[in-house]
């Protein structure tokens, strides 16, 4: 049988191990967002995911929690542009660290895991970054091209500087997530100047869009001479188609009335009769001139038309009826010149 001090101490004992094992032990919560450093000994042990670290009988054992979040730096400052005008301007930049292992053991051994110390040095590189990027760009192409600022200032801070050198966010273990220009703060000449630059491109663009309004209107004014100007000419060459074709038709008839006459002068006279019964039909008298064809004549009264040429005008009259009791014999017309 044991004996009960023997059990006392044994008790004992066990009571001071679990409070050695207590009292050394590492208890640590990693959040989200975070990763934990396990430094055993001054020496970089490992890096622990988001999670519960324990580890019990660790006295030379600490976790630095490092953050990896996405922080924010401003920074505002006097610079120069390319045209040796000097100007405030504001920025911000997004960063937040690198999250792979090896690289937060070599940060950790670099520049520990302080949020000031990095924002102290990153802020040094970022203001280096500014002055660089300001002096290739004009303040007007600063003002107007921000974007494209900002981004030679985020390419200033990630491009190594020369052969076998790391970036300025390599030298930090760092990602620039974004670079933003807030604002530009110029001198009240210089706004002055701006003012009147606007109020004369304003101007220009004015006059510019007048220019080319007068010039669509003298376009289409020309375009609308031109049509019209064609329709003229269409005009005119139809009416002098119209009479040459008239006049070789009067031609033609006179050539053929000549003939008729030198041919058979009776067979003339009798066409000419038949023409004056047609005439009469209607119970009118029709006034004729002598020179009237009337070959042509008949042809149209034969197709139901009854206009009248008149040769001394070179017109065609409707023929002009007049009511009687009795119609009278019309004048003969006079036999036509031989051609």
């Amino acid at each position: 049988m044991k004996s009960p001090g023997r059990a006392v101490v044994i008790a004992f004992a066990l009571l001071i191990i679990a409070g050695l094992g207590a009292a050394t032990a590492r208890f640590v919560q990693v959040d989200e967002g975070q990763r934990g450093i396990i430094v055993t000994s001054g020496a970089v042990e490992g890096v622990q995911e988001p999670g519960i670290f324990f580890r019990p009988f660790a006295p030379f054992t600490r976790v630095e929690i490092v953050n990896v979040r996405r922080q924010t730096l401003t920074l505002s400052q006097n610079v120069a542009s390319s045209d040796k005008q000097l100007y405030d301007i504001d920025i911000q930049v997004d960063y937040s660290r690198k999250t792979d292992p090896a690289l937060l053991r070599q940060m950790y051994a670099r520049i520990g895991t302080s949020d000031d110390l990095l924002q102290s040095q990153l802020n040094g590189f970022i203001a280096d970054a500014l002055k660089s990027a300001s002096t290739q760009f004009s303040l007007d192409q600063a003002l107007s091209d921000r974007g494209g600022f900002a981004q030679r200032i985020r390419s200033n801070l990630t491009t190594p500087p020369g052969p076998g050198q790391d970036s300025p966010a390599d030298q930090l273990f760092v990602v620039i997530e974004a670079v933003k220009v807030l604002d530009i703060k110029v001198s009240d000449e210089y706004a002055r100047l701006l003012s009147e630059k606007a109020n004369l491109e304003v101007k220009i663009e004015t006059e510019e869009r007048r220019r080319q309004q007068i010039e669509a209107e003298q376009a289409n004014n020309l375009f609308q001479a031109e049509q019209e100007a064609r329709v003229a000419l269409t005009r005119e060459k139809g009416k002098t188609a119209a009479a040459l074709e008239e006049a070789n038709r009067e031609a033609q008839v006179r050539a053929i009335q000549g003939r008729y006459w030198r041919e058979n002068p009776e067979l003339f006279e009798l066409r000419i009769r038949e023409l004056m019964v047609e005439m009469l039909k209607s119970g009118n008298i029709w006034f004729i001139d002598p020179n009237t064809n009337i070959t042509l004549l008949l042809n149209q009264m034969a197709t139901g038309t009854t206009v009248v040429p008149n040769p001394s005008s070179g017109e065609r009259t409707s023929p002009q009826p007049m009511p009687t009791s009795q119609p009278a014999s019309p004048e003969q017309p006079s036999a036509p010149t031989t051609p």
